[in-house]
């Protein structure tokens, strides 16, 4: 009987073997590529800018291509490039599998430049905004975008001028502001307001449906446009007499700033930007 028990575990645990190799490996369907993620270590290897938000997608900018992979490097989508195109801008719409694609393709005397929406999870062409007969060198070099309220900013850049156009839900390109003292632009997600750094003033503008005015910042110091989040939380940098930050606030379109962040090594503006989620970073 001992011997006949024996046996019949052997049986049992041999049976459950075999079901566990066919259920884990022989019947194992082929991964999901959209179920997988790029590694938190190799995500801090590459340009954090060019994962999506969930970290499914990762775009490649090459020469003659912008190449969309998934996290096991297959093939997506790919966005072909002319000769005379070069991409001078990339961003990911925060949690959306949309790509905006700044690209600027140069003429004999003249250059132009389009802002190319890719989407990986349709085959639709959304509206590309164009904008034509710019000075030569002239590239955007910002875009702040609400999906919200369905309207996208553009800062364009040239050697002598910056200039701000907006385009809505119905695919209305307008010039909003010419300027060459315009360094950063962001856009609040709630409502139609567009914010823009001045550098020669080292102010902060709104311009909204009521008009351009000033942001509230606090009364001593000077400032420089950080960005704004998700929440429509506006970050604002303390410069210091060189012009660097030094103290990053955070408030809101009305005011109400407070110190977020005091900087050990103070930096460029340029360098330290804001998330969709809020999270400050360093460059």
């Amino acid at each position: 009987m001992n011997r006949y028990m024996k046996m019949l575990i052997w049986a049992v645990m041999l049976q459950a073997g075999v079901y566990l190799y066919m259920d884990r490996v022989l019947f194992l369907p082929a991964a999901d590529f959209s179920q997988q993620t790029i590694s938190e270590g190799y995500a801090q290897a590459i340009d954090t800018t060019l994962l999506s938000t969930d970290r499914k997608y990762r775009a490649k900018l090459e020469t003659t291509a912008v190449v969309f992979v998934t996290a096991d490097n297959q093939t997506v989508k790919e966005l072909f490039l002319e000769a005379e195109d070069t991409v001078t801008y990339f961003a990911w719409v925060p949690d959306a599998h949309l790509a905006l694609i700044g690209i600027t393709t140069a003429k004999t005397n003249s250059t132009t430049v389009t802002l190319k929406p890719v989407n990986l999870d349709t085959n639709s062409m959304p509206q590309e905004p164009i904008v034509t007969n710019l000075a030569p060198g002239s590239e955007i070099t910002a875009v702040a975008f609400s999906p919200q309220v369905n309207v996208t900013y553009m800062l364009i850049a040239g050697k002598n001028s910056a200039m701000i156009y907006r385009t809505d839900a119905n695919n209305k390109l307008t010039k909003v502001l010419t300027s060459k003292y315009v360094t950063r632009i962001a856009c609040l997600q709630g409502s139609d307001t567009l914010l823009y750094n001045h550098s020669l003033d080292r102010l902060i503008y709104t311009r909204s449906s009521r008009g351009t005015g000033k942001l509230t910042v606090p009364k001593t110091g000077q400032y420089a446009l950080i960005g704004a989040d998700k929440d429509d939380n506006v970050y604002i940098g303390k410069l210091n007499s060189s012009g660097l930050v030094t103290t990053v606030l955070k408030g809101t379109i009305k005011g109400n700033f407070i110190d977020l962040e005091t900087l050990i090594s103070p930096c460029q503006p340029a360098a330290v930007t804001v998330s969709y989620d809020g999270r400050l970073q360093m460059n």
